[in-house]
């Protein structure tokens, strides 16, 4: 966990926190209509509004940055030493999935029949675990845990409100504000899985043995050995 600097936390929670203060001390409109999806809130209300479900929009923003990155660091690291490749491929894939499902509302039980939301969470469910077991031994030696642990952890605080507890404002505000800061955690621990990835590729390229340069002198004093040592050979 100490891998990564408190300044990194910080900038994770505190903005979440700051959000959620907000949204729950502003006199215009329901927290619940900053926090929820703004296709949702819309239909709810038959209008649109900039303000419906911004909070949430803004996560699926941070998502989006968070998978450029890792297309990024992909495609120039992509002769990079294994597995960082392929890790940062996995994640670039997982961020865009969670951007789209956020925009599409695969999440939501109604999308398309009433057991989406099941399939859609196990199919997450077995994603993370197939991505955890397939990393492991980088996770924990190379990159930052603890923002791992965050963002899995607010995703099921998120996921237990939403089954557990009855929706008020309260728990709404629980509910996004908890999937708010796992999408955060999540973004930044991919955003820096990404400089962890330069680092490792920069320091493994410094470390390679550099062929010694061979200058015009050395080039012709070569040559000059060769013919002396033809010269010879005839002479035998």
């Amino acid at each position: 966990m100490a891998r990564t600097p408190l300044p990194v936390y910080a900038s994770v929670v505190v903005p979440v926190v700051v959000l959620l203060a907000l949204a729950a001390v502003q006199p215009w409109l329901p927290p619940s209509d900053l926090m929820r999806d703004s296709q949702v809130i819309a239909t709810r209300h038959h209008a649109a509004s900039p303000a419906y479900g911004l909070v949430s929009n803004l996560g699926i923003i941070v998502l989006a940055l968070s998978s450029g990155a890792a297309v990024t660091a992909r495609l120039v690291l992509r002769e990079a030493r294994a597995p960082w490749p392929r890790l940062l491929l996995w994640m670039a894939v997982v961020s865009l999935v969670l951007v789209l499902d956020d925009l599409l509302l695969l999440h939501e039980a109604a999308t398309f029949a009433s057991w989406t939301a099941v399939v859609v969470a196990a199919a997450y469910g077995f994603a993370f675990l197939r991505f955890v077991l397939e990393f492991r031994t980088l996770i924990v030696r190379d990159l930052e845990v603890g923002l791992l642990v965050l963002a899995v952890g607010s995703f099921g605080v998120s996921a237990a409100t939403d089954l557990l507890v009855a929706a008020t404002q309260a728990s709404v505000l629980v509910e996004d504000g908890a999937k708010l800061l796992g999408l955060v955690a999540w973004s930044a621990f991919v955003l820096r899985t990404a400089l962890a990835a330069f680092r490792h590729s920069g320091a493994s390229t410094a470390a390679a043995p550099v062929p010694p340069r061979m200058t015009v002198a050395g080039t012709a004093a070569g040559a000059t050995i060769v013919r002396d040592t033809s010269a010879q050979v005839k002479n035998r």
